[in-house]
């Protein structure tokens, strides 16, 4: 009987531990849980107002076309400086005053993918003249980091009746966002 009472005891004490353990383990867990929760919310914060952002920077880029209107120049630009100069690298080669092929692959195959940089192309289109250009699909597609998000994102001119996909990516800056690189496909 002592050795049965003895037994019962020590097998008590060690499920005691066991589910102290385990309820440790279970609040650090809930814990994570509900961290990564709030991160993600966060982060879905984040993604629905770049989202908003991108749409309408996109649409109201393209609601004037450029050779009509007299303000572009007062426009504030919504690609960084770097993606920026590279697109318009991109745009130049082997024209008048622009680089060559081999010099752009030079300089810009560190920071960007320069198979997608839409050589000869507009800027986000690849026409020169557009009539009523609309975001008809953007969605999140990753987000590197809660300031790196990269979108899905179609755009189509319903006018001329052209589609052009494309990847960009939006990087948070100060209280709003710029586009730092798209991928045209």
């Amino acid at each position: 009987m002592k050795q049965t009472l003895g037994f019962l005891f020590i097998l008590s004490i060690i499920l005691s531990c066991t589910n102290s353990q385990n309820d440790t383990i279970d609040t650090l867990a809930i814990q994570d849980s509900l961290r990564l929760d709030s991160i993600n919310k966060a982060q879905a914060l984040v993604s629905v107002d770049a989202k908003s952002w991108l749409i309408k920077s996109i649409e109201n880029e393209f609601s004037d076309p450029r050779f009509e209107n007299e303000n572009q120049d007062k426009k504030p630009s919504i690609y960084t400086p770097a993606y920026e100069e590279y697109k318009t690298d991109a745009i130049s080669i082997d024209f008048d005053g622009g680089i060559t092929e081999e010099k752009f692959k030079e300089k810009w195959s560190g920071k960007y993918d320069i198979k997608y940089a839409g050589i000869g192309n507009g800027f986000l289109i690849a026409s020169q003249d557009w009539g009523k250009v609309k975001v008809t699909t953007c969605n999140l597609k990753t987000a590197a980091t809660a300031d790196t998000l990269l979108f899905d994102v179609v755009l189509e001119d319903t006018e001329f009746k052209a589609k052009y996909k494309r990847d960009i990516k939006v990087v948070k800056s100060g209280n709003s966002y710029l586009i730092d690189d798209v991928l045209e496909y």
